[in-house]
C-alpha cells in the first residue's frame, strides 16, 4: 500500500508525539527521538515539553533542571551541531558518528590553521578534572598554558572543545550563573555503550540507529537518515536490508508528492497509518527553527509546506517557525516575555484567518505557562 503526503505528515505528527503525546518527562521524549537538534536551547526544550503528557509536562526550570541533573546532556554529535542526548546513548552514538563529524570539520580547519588538538584537549580534561568549567575559563586556560593565542579567534577554542566532545573527553555539566559549563564525560555517562552492551560493534550500532530512529519518525527514506546523521548511505542500506529480511521495517511507496520515492517505517506505524479526516479546529505548533519534526527530513521535509504560500524563509531574528495543521506557514521569533493571550511576534506567509490567529494566541498562553513556571497543560 502506498502512502501520500497527507497520510505521512499525520503519522509523523503522531510519531513525533506532537499529536497525542504520551511521553513521561523529557528524558524520556529525548530518548524517543534518540538524539534532538540543540543549539538553540530553551526552545528546544519547549518543543520537547510539548511531547509530554499533559498535566505532567515540565516548566521551563524543570526542562533546564534535566540538562544540570545530567538526566539530558548536550554535546556534538551526529553533525557539527548541539544534539541533545539520554546520558546512555552519549557513548555509542560518538563512537558510531564522531569519525564523520570530525571531517566534516577538517575543511575549516584547515583554513583556520587549526593543527592537531590533541595537546590542547589533554590541558582542557585537566581543567574540568578538578571541576565544572565554562567556554571562558576554558579559553584562558589554554591562553595560560601557551596553548591558544591571546588573539586567538573563538573558532579556534570551539574547534577544540568540539574535539574533546567528539573524543569523550568532556561533555555539558551543570550551568553556572546561566552558562553553559563542561565536565568529564565519564562522570555523566555510564561505562558500556548503552543498548549495544559492553562493546562497540559497528553493524550492531547501524541496526540500532535504524531500530531507534523510525519509532520516532514514522516514515523516512534512507538519505533523509544520512542526512541527518551523517553516515554514508552505504552503510544504512546494509543496515536497512538486515531489518527488511528480519520484518523489522518496511519499504513503502510514495504517491501523489512523494511519488517516485520509496519510504521506511516500521510494520506497527505503517499499519496503523490512516488519511487523517478533516477538522473544523485548527492546531498551531510553536516550532523551534531545528524541531525534529523539520530536522530529520530534507529529502522529503517538502510535505510540510503549505501550498497556499512558500515555505518561510529565516529573516532576521524570525528563525523559528509557525506550522498551522502540520503546515508551515509563518516564522516567530523567541519571545523575550511571553504574554498571555497575545499573539508572539511573527511574519505570516500568508494571510491568517481569524480562527488561525485565535489559535496562535492559545499556543502563546501554553508558551506563557512553561516559561514562567506554573502548572504546565
Amino acid at each position: 500500500m502506498s502512502v501520500d503526503a497527507v497520510t505521512v505528515r499525520a503519522a509523523r505528527l503522531r510519531a513525533q508525539r506532537l499529536r497525542e503525546p504520551d511521553l513521561p518527562d523529557l528524558p524520556s521524549a529525548v530518548g524517543h527521538l534518540l538524539a534532538v537538534q540543540g543549539q538553540e536551547l530553551r526552545p528546544t526544550l519547549w518543543g520537547l515539553s510539548r511531547r509530554v503528557t499533559p498535566g505532567t509536562r515540565p516548566d521551563e526550570a524543570a526542562a533546564l533542571g534535566a540538562l544540570d541533573d545530567g538526566a539530558v546532556l548536550r554535546t556534538h554529535a551526529l553533525r557539527p551541531t548541539w544534539h541533545l542526548v539520554r546520558p546512555d546513548d552519549a557513548r555509542w552514538l560518538l563512537e558510531l558518528t564522531a569519525p564523520r563529524v570530525a571531517r566534516t570539520m577538517a575543511s575549516t580547519e584547515k583554513q583556520w590553521g587549526i593543527g592537531d588538538p590533541t595537546a590542547a584537549i589533554d590541558a582542557v580534561a585537566d581543567e574540568v578534572a578538578v571541576g565544572a568549567r565554562t567556554r571562558t575559563e576554558l579559553a584562558t586556560a589554554l591562553v595560560a598554558r601557551g596553548l591558544a593565542a591571546d588573539d586567538a579567534p573563538g573558532i579556534v577554542v570551539t574547534h577544540v572543545l568540539m574535539h574533546a566532545e567528539l573524543r569523550g573527553v568532556v561533555v555539558s555539566g551543570p550551568t553556572a550563573q546561566g552558562r553553559h559549563t563542561y565536565v568529564p564525560f565519564d562522570s555523566r555517562v555510564p561505562a558500556g555503550y548503552g543498548p549495544l552492551g559492553r562493546r562497540f560493534d559497528r553493524e550492531a550500532a547501524v541496526l540500532e540507529l535504524w531500530r531507534r530512529f523510525l519509532p520516532g519518525r514514522a516514515y523516512a527514506t534512507a538519505k533523509d537518515l544520512g542526512q541527518w546523521c551523517g553516515l554514508t548511505l552505504a552503510e544504512l542500506r546494509a543496515g536497512l536490508a538486515v531489518l527488511l529480511d528480519t520484518g523489522e521495517a518496511v519499504m513503502v511507496p510514495g504517491s501523489g508528492d512523494l511519488d517516485g520515492l520509496l519510504l521506511v517505517s516500521t510494520p506497527e506505524l505503517h499499519d496503523a497509518a490512516t488519511h487523517p479526516p478533516p477538522s473544523s479546529s485548527h492546531v498551531v505548533d510553536l516550532l523551534c527553527g531545528y524541531d525534529e519534526i523539520l530536522a530529520s527530513y530534507r529529502e522529503t521535509r517538502g510535505i510540510l509546506s503549505d501550498p497556499r504560500a512558500p515555505e518561510p524563509g529565516r529573516i532576521g531574528a524570525f528563525v523559528h517557525t509557525v506550522a498551522v495543521d502540520g503546515l508551515l506557514a509563518a516564522r516567530w521569533r523567541w519571545p523575550a516575555q511571553p504574554a498571555r493571550g497575545s499573539e508572539p511576534e511573527l511574519q505570516w506567509q500568508r494571510d491568517p484567518t481569524p480562527a488561525e490567529r485565535a489559535a496562535v494566541r492559545d499556543a502563546a498562553t501554553a508558551l506563557a505557562t512553561y516559561r514562567d513556571g506554573a502548572v504546565a497543560g
